[in-house]
């Protein structure tokens, strides 16, 4: 089902973005879910740092890292593939109507916001660089 879901980005991210934005999400209330996961899911009492995250994923190369944030029943999810950019992944099915719409522009500008960079909404890819936004948001 590739392309299917949308990727939120803040492209040419450093780690002290990643921080800013976990910092960010700590502040706001909002459910989020962050889980180590080997060959059993470990879930995290609280949300790392960054740099603990990622520390960790290259340690181990075989382990990886999702945080989920559920915000109105819109949930978005992170794998922390890269540090350079900050993606989180969301199913547009869940925004049925304008009325859904405010939770999607909530979290963009929560991670634009956090890291004073622009971020973009596009389709799901592996390479988005090249991709036209389907929303952009810069603070």
């Amino acid at each position: 089902m590739d392309g299917a879901l949308r990727d939120v980005c803040v492209l040419d991210a450093v780690l002290a973005d990643w921080e800013a934005v976990l910092s960010a999400l700590r502040e706001t209330g909002w459910p989020t879910d962050f889980r180590w996961t080997m060959a059993e899911t470990e879930a995290a009492e609280l949300l790392p740092t960054a740099d603990e995250i990622f520390r960790r994923l290259t340690a181990d190369t075989d382990e990886s890292a999702t945080l989920t944030v559920d915000l109105d029943g819109i949930v978005f999810r992170s794998y922390f593939f890269d540090v350079d950019e900050i993606e989180f992944t969301f199913d547009p099915g869940g925004v049925t109507d304008a009325a859904r719409f405010p939770g999607v522009a909530s979290f963009v500008r929560l991670l634009g916001n956090a890291t004073g960079k622009r971020v973009v909404v596009l389709m799901e890819s592996t390479d988005h660089a090249g991709l036209p936004a389907l929303l952009s948001y810069q603070p």
